[in-house]
């Protein structure tokens, strides 16, 4: 038996041997598309999926004929033709190594491949923070990548110059327009999946929902110039604009986390005779202090060596205007410490249309209960996106 699952269906093998210590392995092993071949089976149905994972030993989570299949096949003639099954044809050669021999008669799409595969079918926010995902150290869960677990300080899987050079390389597959378009915006070395959205948000134009502030680099590592006695001899700030003295960190809920400490609290509560349980409410919350002076004493010694890096809350993404405030404040700090004009961006940030686009966007990219709309391809409320500053605010004015 054996088959090449792409598009979604890879993602989802990939992020689960990704997350798999045992296994991440195979994702180096690159192959060719193979012809799908269903033997012992009889004939390809979409119930028989389930069985098609096992026999391949596939590591999903969930039930394959309870989602929609997608397979790449080699030759018109040979699409799997069954209910809930779409099969992408690729007629022209790709690429040496554009899919990955993943064991057991299954290959899936590479990374690179899958950037160009799924760039119609994402948002530009969210089909960047793929980008940064498999160009980063971390991978979200497959079963339910805005909820699940995510696993970090893993290699990434790929690289902004593997991804530029297997363009270089692809010619006449659907996607290649926007995949180009969304890899000048892409950066490696993402740490995070809060910290991919916050550095798409900042880069992508204002055409994407973006808000266009320039060039990123992130989490470089800034070696400070002098002695500071008791300071680190290194930092790492989360994101920094190119070429200039300011960036953002994301403070999220590691950095404050209260759940151990309220934990603790409550066993202290119920058991105040026991002296181990206060020992570990004293331990929580010493815990905590230590996490947040290491966070005052990082931005104090960034600030030193002259760089102005914002910490940035979880409630400024989950708040409406929480972002916009924000980088009105880091555009005023770039006018102010680098010179630069974004006079535009500021203009733009009081559309009010706009904001409250970006703000569902990027709710329903962050973990929640919150409607997944973003799965839209080019198109921003059903309207499509334009070139041009004038025809951005004509657009949105309109609405």
């Amino acid at each position: 038996m054996e088959l090449t699952f792409n598009r979604r269906s890879a993602l989802q093998l990939l992020r689960a041997l990704r997350a798999d210590s045992s296994k991440r392995h195979v994702l180096s092993r690159r192959t060719h598309i193979c012809q799908p071949n269903i033997e012992p089976l009889k004939r390809w149905s979409k119930n028989s999926f389930d069985r098609i994972a096992k026999e391949l030993q596939l590591p999903l989570t969930n039930s394959l004929s309870a989602q929609s299949i997608e397979i790449a096949v080699p030759k018109q003639e040979i699409r799997i033709r069954a209910k809930g099954v779409t099969s992408t044809v690729y007629h022209s050669s790709l690429p040496d190594g554009a899919f990955i021999d993943i064991g057991n008669g299954a290959t899936i799409s590479s990374p690179e491949l899958l950037f160009v595969e799924l760039a119609p079918f994402m948002h530009p926010v969210e089909h960047l923070m793929l980008g940064h995902e498999l160009c980063g150290t971390f991978a979200r869960d497959a079963a339910d990548p805005y909820n699940g677990p995510v696993v970090y300080g893993i290699p990434p899987l790929t690289s902004v110059s593997r991804i530029t050079s297997f363009l270089q390389k692809t010619h006449h597959i659907e996607g290649i327009r926007h995949a180009r378009t969304s890899l000048s915006f892409l950066n490696d070395n993402a740490w995070s999946p809060t910290e991919s959205l916050l550095a798409a948000l900042l880069r992508l134009p204002i055409d994407s929902l973006g808000y266009e502030i320039g060039e990123l680099i992130l989490n470089p590592r800034e070696e400070f110039s002098g002695a500071l006695p008791g300071a680190k001899e290194s930092r790492v700030p989360d994101i920094m604009i190119a070429n200039s003295s300011v960036g953002v960190n994301y403070d999220g809920l590691a950095h404050f986390d209260l759940k151990p400490l309220i934990g603790a609290a409550i066993e202290v509560g119920a058991h105040p005779e026991v002296l181990q349980t206060q020992i570990a409410l004293n331990r929580a919350a010493r815990q905590i202090r230590n996490k947040v002076v290491d966070d005052i004493r990082r931005n104090r010694e960034l600030a030193v060596d002259g760089l102005a890096v914002l910490p940035v809350t979880k409630e400024d993404l989950y708040i409406p205007n929480g972002m916009d405030l924000l980088v009105v404040q880091l555009a005023e700090m770039l006018e102010r410490l680098d010179g630069r004009d974004l006079s535009w961006q500021k203009h733009v940030l009081d559309l009010k249309t706009l904001s409250e686009a970006r703000y569902r966007m990027t709710l329903s990219l962050l973990p929640g209960n919150h409607e997944r709309n973003v799965q839209v391809g080019r198109f921003i409320s059903g309207r499509k996106i334009v070139e041009s500053p004038t025809q951005v605010i004509e657009c949105w004015v309109e609405l």
